[in-house]
């Protein structure tokens, strides 16, 4: 059987070497090689030819999502699969408009990124079910309006997602913005429901990751 040749960009080591270990055993896949940056992936992909790109979102030297549109524009014919921490409401159709086929958390079992990887490798897109409908809609449409889970909240709602993002608690938000706690609290709440998110901690969570990828955030 012919092996499918695969590139990791990861710039984790327990990540790109787990990946290795775990897909050594594949009778139908190979890792060919591994480039721990967005600088070193350009370099690499020169001298390999591989079938598959899986690519992580948090690389130190580019933004993820630039680093697939690059390599995208360079090797029009490269499948990519994104296999990343980063939230895939957020980020998946993004990837998807710079070129990725597929997006898997890295929390995904192994017996489900196995058959991501075979997906994306046989030509099919593999994205959460919700996420593809809204794919195909643009498509059909022939329209990207470009809108992502945070068009929900207001313009206050945004200031306040912005300073939770910074590490800012209530107190000190209400004094940037010279509002009171309170009315911190009541848009807190009021963000954490609009975006379905189970609690106050996964909002932060949420909100230090946005503005670390500085992406879908308005001035």
């Amino acid at each position: 059987m012919e092996k499918h040749k695969i590139i990791i960009i990861d710039d984790h080591p327990i990540i790109h070497d787990g990946l290795r270990i775990l897909l050594s055993n594949e009778p139908d896949m190979e890792v060919v090689d591994i480039a721990e940056s967005a600088t070193q992936a350009m370099e690499k992909l020169k001298d390999v030819s591989p079938d598959l790109a899986i690519v992580d979102l948090s690389m130190g030297d580019s933004d993820g999502t630039y680093l697939i549109q690059r390599i995208h524009t360079t090797y029009p014919n490269l499948k990519m699969l994104v296999y990343t921490m980063s939230e895939e409401r957020l980020f998946a159709e993004r990837t998807h408009t710079a070129g990725a086929s597929g997006y898997v958390m890295k929390t995904t079992p192994p017996k489900e990124l196995k058959e991501a990887i075979r997906t994306v490798l046989a030509g099919r897109p593999c994205f959460h079910p919700d996420i593809q409908k809204r794919i195909d809609k643009k498509s059909e449409t022939g329209k990207d309006k470009g809108h992502t889970l945070l068009d929900v909240l207001s313009n206050r709602e945004i200031d306040i997602f912005k300073l939770l993002g910074e590490g800012m608690d209530s107190v000190l938000i209400g004094k940037k913005l010279k509002i009171s706690r309170n009315t911190v609290d009541t848009h807190r709440i009021n963000i954490k429901n609009k975006l379905d998110l189970p609690n106050g901690k996964a909002l932060e969570r949420l909100a230090f990751e946005i503005l670390q990828h500085k992406k879908n955030l308005p001035d």
